[in-house]
């Protein structure tokens, strides 16, 4: 374990001439780091009143390699899992290898899949019998944050109102068309819950991506989350078309086609709260959200028995969740926020 003098320690600050301060570096920290002399270092001035320090010019991490091994007796899940958390952990070249075996047909297309639909800039750069390895392509930053939970919000709005246009038509096949729109969502919640978590580990890349310390990192893993099992929701919704007996009744279509709406414009709200900063906006959605679960339960409760009862009720479910999580999205920007409106003494 390390000692508290190994991780933190005192030193006074000097000045050096007009315009300029300095401060001495403990030697056995920069023979750790493997810092020379004349090496450049970069600063970084965080919103928290601190200074962050490290090496280097760039924001560029070393590029990581991982190495797992499975068998032919792993299940598809516990490999997927495996390497989804490699490429979250900003790994750039994850390698899966078997030992002297030959990798099943059944586990390298769940790989390959894998790449193609949910993994954003990844590449398939060798595969033979026995290993297959994935590259990470794309260079993190590529988006700033606020332009990646935009495309992802946008998608999963879309998604939500197709949803209801599919019930609408009673179209099981635009239903399913609009159900694997899924897996685009999925690929950024991915691909943006990596940069996070890379983010929290480089005050650099923190800056590149728009946010302002890390604790926004914990915040917005938190959104892309909730925006994720929003786009879930939405693709039960329309997947859901194919369970009606019947085309939907008109009275019963506005009925939802007003709930839908209403919901959709506290989830889009909730983002523009969370992207402006707007602890007014916030309150005023939250108000909205406990309206819209109100009207949810009221035609709940009053719904007469047919023959899509089951299915009406499964759709009312997934628009109250939709509205639960948007709840979620709020809170954490009424927390973000709340220093604007206080005095403190």
């Amino acid at each position: 374990m390390q000692s508290l003098q190994d991780t933190k320690q005192t030193r006074r600050i000097q000045i050096s001439g007009g315009s300029t301060y300095t401060i001495s570096l403990p030697k056995k920290w920069v023979d750790e780091l493997k810092v020379k002399n004349g090496d450049n270092m970069t600063i970084i001035k965080n919103a928290n009143r601190s200074m962050t320090l490290y090496p280097g010019i760039g924001a560029e991490m070393p590029a990581k390699k991982a190495i797992i091994t499975i068998s032919q007796k792993d299940p598809e899940e516990s490999i997927r899992r495996k390497i989804i958390a490699l490429y979250l952990n900003g790994y750039k070249t994850i390698q899966i290898t078997t030992r002297g075996m030959k990798i099943l047909s059944e586990h390298s297309r769940l790989i390959k899949d894998l790449v193609r639909r949910s993994m954003i800039g990844t590449e398939i750069v060798e595969s033979d019998s026995e290993s297959i390895t994935i590259q990470i392509l794309t260079r993190l930053p590529e988006l700033t944050f606020d332009v990646a939970l935009k495309r992802m919000y946008l998608m999963t709005s879309s998604m939500h109102r197709e949803a209801i246009e599919a019930l609408k038509k009673h179209d099981v096949e635009y239903g399913e068309e609009v159900a694997r729109m899924d897996d685009e969502v999925d690929r950024f919640s991915l691909y943006i819950m990596r940069t996070l978590m890379m983010a929290i580990q480089n005050a650099s890349m923190l800056y590149d991506v728009g946010l302002e310390q890390p604790s926004d990192c914990l915040n917005f893993r938190t959104v892309i989350s909730r925006i994720e099992r929003i786009a879930d929701h939405a693709a039960l919704m329309a997947k859901r078309t194919r369970f009606l007996k019947e085309p939907l009744e008109p009275k019963m279509l506005k009925e939802l086609e007003m709930l839908s709406n209403g919901v959709i414009g506290c989830f889009e709200n909730s983002i523009s709260a969370l992207v402006n900063k707007d602890h007014i906006l916030a309150e005023k959605v939250a108000s909205n959200i406990a309206k819209v679960i109100e009207d949810e339960k009221e035609l709940m409760y009053g719904m007469r028995e047919s023959k899509n009862s089951t299915a009406i009720k499964f759709i009312l479910e997934d628009i109250r969740r939709t509205a639960e999580y948007s709840s979620d999205i709020i809170e954490v920007v009424i927390n973000e926020t709340i220093q604007n409106i206080i005095t403190e003494k």
